[in-house]
């Protein structure tokens, strides 16, 4: 838990504060007292009111009516369901990429989709003599990576509302490639140039509605990796359909 120390400037002990009331709520299964709070957290029981009014009205803790108390809100909550969705797809999408990596010779991309693009997950390298790693948290651009174009191809209608990057992507790409979003979604993959020299080529993750959760993409040299490779195609969509298969079984086993 962080130390809350009056020689840090106020700005800094308000975020300690903070994150301690919230790191001292996760390790509790009920509400606990301010009074609780103060003596573990070393804090007046003035100052934990102000913070802790301030996180109920952001839904961050949820104040108990019945015995006073505080405990996790729902807005906290959604932020650790999103975040273990999120580490569920890296350990189920790690042996599909690394046999998708070892098939192709091409580094294994795993990428998640939101309103504002396309976010790699993690990759793994080829052996190649020319190593190409994507770290992780690179947004990739969407009207120019194939994950990108996989991305708007399988996106629903309302990521094109207004004028955000889906709408000013797809705008683009209809310019300079007319049809191409239609024959990605007919063919179930993309392929893109993302800079001279690079090839990329991305397939869709689906769950079982038919949402867009991922991508998976193969980068490599345009010289080690052609375009029209077929066999590099078919490995890349059969990733796709297995990690979509082991997504639904997970699920089914939670549920």
């Amino acid at each position: 838990m962080p130390t809350v120390s009056s020689s840090l400037g106020e700005g800094t002990q308000s975020v300690l504060l903070t994150v301690a009331i919230l790191e001292r709520l996760a390790r509790v299964d009920g509400p606990i007292s301010i009074s609780e709070l103060a003596r573990e957290i070393d804090a007046s029981k003035s100052r934990l009111f102000r913070h802790l009014q301030t996180l109920a009205h952001s839904d961050f803790v949820a104040h108990d009516e019945a015995s006073g108390g505080y405990a996790v809100g729902s807005r906290l909550l959604e932020i650790c369901r999103t975040l273990n969705r999120r580490y569920d797809l890296l350990s189920i999408a790690l042996p599909v990429l690394q046999d998708l990596r070892n098939q192709t010779g091409h580094t294994a991309i795993l990428s998640r989709v939101d309103t504002v693009g396309v976010h790699v997950l993690t990759s793994l390298s080829s052996e190649s003599p020319i190593v190409l790693e994507v770290r992780a948290g690179t947004v990739l651009p969407l009207d120019t990576s194939a994950q990108g174009r996989v991305a708007l191809a399988f996106a629903p209608a309302s990521r094109f509302t207004g004028n955000g990057p889906f709408s000013q992507a797809f705008k683009r790409l209809a310019k300079d490639n007319a049809g191409e979003l239609d024959r990605i979604l007919q063919q179930g993959w993309a392929t893109a140039q993302m800079r001279e020299g690079l090839m990329g080529k991305g397939a869709p993750v689906l769950d079982s509605s038919g949402t867009l959760v991922a991508t998976l993409g193969l980068l490599d040299t345009a010289t080690a990796m052609k375009s029209q490779d077929v066999q590099d195609t078919d490995h890349l969509k059969a990733a796709a359909k297995r990690f979509e298969r082991e997504l639904a079984q997970a699920k089914f086993a939670n549920d």
